[in-house]
């Protein structure tokens, strides 16, 4: 029964973690929009990823309104707040197939703009009146098909930034050496900028860039119950083997444990973390007693036994995060090691010709393990960390399975909450 109600929970979980998956998908943040008319508007705006930008704009004026797209024929362009700045192509009277935001990554004599189209990156230059996409033909994701003729190392880029900065002989030999990627362009750019208009600075729009990984560190505690499966009846082996005759029932079990959480940025902001959490876990008496009549005996075999566990999982944890989001579900996944320190308990067996055996023998089980065993398991779990501040309380429901004791296997089904600092 008390199993049924746990996995009745983890539905629960599971059923909350689906229902917002699509929604959390969206990421708003504050920003404001540029009307064709020059008006500002402020709002949120889904901070999607460069392909996604490019294509249009997704704004709210507050949290609780219904989201607007506007393409890049509908406004002249866009802004996240101290990050990144997107004009329509319209903007720089440079005609496109199909109309597109370009991402303004750096703003001067000499301006660079970036576009993903599909799975090639572009990038795009102006000074004066003057517009060029640089001829660099990097694709982002493959190689190129052949019937795409694509020259996958070209190298008119460079020529073309020369004739751009022809004033400046000085920066030739720093060209010779760039590649074409916002890095170069920006550093090459804010030079260009010092020599031709020393007083005034370059305009950087490029979002701040986040480490690339993220440790953080937390505390939790679970509990649940636990399951000992038994092996089956071997009527051949000695009557003294505990291992004989077994059926665990339900036991309650319970940890307490660190976690050390690696954010894996360069992935998506606090989306993916890999997570490291060791733990002491405890499990009261399981508990077994079977009599078996053989006639004219009847035999009894009685077991209670509980452990002590270090358990070590290593997880992968998906976050569906979203900056404007103070709720946020989680899925995790992966493999631990169970650690057994000891053990504690008794086993008695007895046979009598009447109803109920009488048990005439007893043994310790009793042990801290001259060898501690260890055991694979894995593991699973969903659940929703809430903002606080800067840290996180996390609520969730875990499963872990695998090898036991006694020649069984061992399920665990717990609640846990935690804090994350």
């Amino acid at each position: 029964m008390r199993i049924f109600k746990f996995k009745l929970t983890f539905l629960f979980f599971f059923l909350i973690f689906n229902s917002t998956m699509i929604e959390a998908q969206s990421d708003f943040r504050p920003g404001y929009i540029i009307t064709l008319q020059g008006d500002t508007i402020q709002g949120l705006i889904n901070y999607g990823g460069d392909a996604a930008n490019a294509k249009s704009c997704i704004f709210k004026k507050d949290i609780h309104q219904k989201k607007v797209i506007y393409t890049p024929e509908q406004i002249s362009a866009y802004r996240f707040y101290d990050g990144k700045y997107y004009i329509s192509n319209n903007s720089i009277n440079y005609k496109f197939k199909t109309p597109a935001f370009l991402e303004y990554v750096i703003k001067g004599a000499v301006s660079i703009y970036y576009y993903k189209d599909g799975e090639r990156e572009r990038y795009f230059t102006t000074k004066d009146t003057l517009v060029l996409e640089l001829d660099h033909y990097v694709n982002a994701g493959s190689i190129p098909k052949e019937e795409d003729k694509i020259d996958k190392v070209s190298q008119k880029y460079r020529g073309q930034l020369m004739y751009l900065m022809k004033d400046q002989p000085s920066l030739f030999e720093k060209l010779n050496g760039i590649s074409c990627n916002s890095k170069d362009l920006i550093s090459l750019t804010k030079q260009y900028q010092k020599l031709v208009c020393p007083s005034q600075e370059c305009l950087l729009y490029e979002k701040k860039t986040l480490k690339d990984v993220k440790l953080k560190f937390g505390v939790f505690c679970s509990a649940g119950i636990s399951n000992l499966s038994s092996p089956p009846y071997n009527m051949y082996i000695s009557d003294y083997d505990v291992t004989k005759s077994l059926d665990f029932k339900s036991s309650s079990t319970y940890e307490f444990g660190v976690s050390l959480n690696l954010y894996l940025n360069f992935m998506g902001e606090n989306k993916f973390c890999i997570q490291l959490s060791p733990a002491l876990n405890y499990v009261e008496d399981y508990k077994s007693y079977i009599e078996r009549p053989l006639y004219p005996m009847v035999y009894g075999y009685k077991a209670n036994i509980n452990f002590t566990t270090l358990k070590i999982p290593l997880a992968f944890k998906y976050s569906l995060y979203s900056s404007n989001w103070s709720v946020i579900p989680f899925a995790k996944f992966g493999l631990g090691c169970a650690v057994y320190l000891n053990q504690n308990g008794t086993y008695g067996y007895g046979s009598s010709s009447g109803e109920h055996p009488v048990l005439s023998y007893s043994e310790s089980l009793t042990t801290n393990y001259d060898s501690k065993p260890k055991k694979v398991y894995f593991i699973a779990g969903i659940g929703t960390d809430i903002k606080c501040g800067k840290s996180f309380l996390s609520v969730g429901a875990n499963f872990e399975y695998g090898s036991g004791q006694l020649e069984g296997y061992r399920s665990d089904a717990m609640l846990q909450i935690g804090f994350q600092l």
